[in-house]
């Protein structure tokens, strides 16, 4: 089997969240922030690649309906995965980098937008971050 991760690749990793009713990411971003301390990922070699250190950004999807689709935390990994559940340190951003402003930047070929359905953990290579980098906070 080919990985299409590896080490030396990897930027960050990115968590996915749908924003609804009742969930976590939607009572943080109504209520105006808050950080986000762990999530679920799928087992496998992407979830033991994960390690205490490791950037992470958070992409909030859906439909737009509720909130702005796009990158809504910028944080990093505070421990392993543990049965399935990985640790984090991720706070909401002030504003979202919304879809259509990394459309809009030429950011066309993350993992999330390719394929908008995949099982946590997606990830953002070193190239992708790059890019990323001038739409983020500091």
């Amino acid at each position: 089997m080919t990985r299409s991760i590896t080490p030396d690749d990897l930027g960050a990793w990115l968590i996915k969240a749908r924003p609804e009713p009742g969930s976590e990411v939607l009572r943080l971003i109504e209520g105006g922030g808050g950080t986000i301390t762990s999530r679920c990922v799928s087992r496998g070699y992407r979830a033991e690649l994960m390690a205490a250190g490791d950037p992470v950004l958070l992409w909030v999807s859906g439909d737009g309906r509720r909130t702005t689709r796009g990158i809504w935390g910028v944080g990093h990994l505070t421990g392993p995965v543990d049965d399935g559940v990985v640790s984090l340190e991720l706070p909401l951003l002030d504003e979202p980098v919304a879809a259509g402003e990394l459309l809009a930047a030429g950011i066309d070929d993350l993992e999330v937008q390719r394929m908008p359905a995949g099982a946590n953990p997606s990830w953002v290579s070193r190239r992708q971050l790059a890019a990323l980098a001038p739409l983020l906070p500091a």
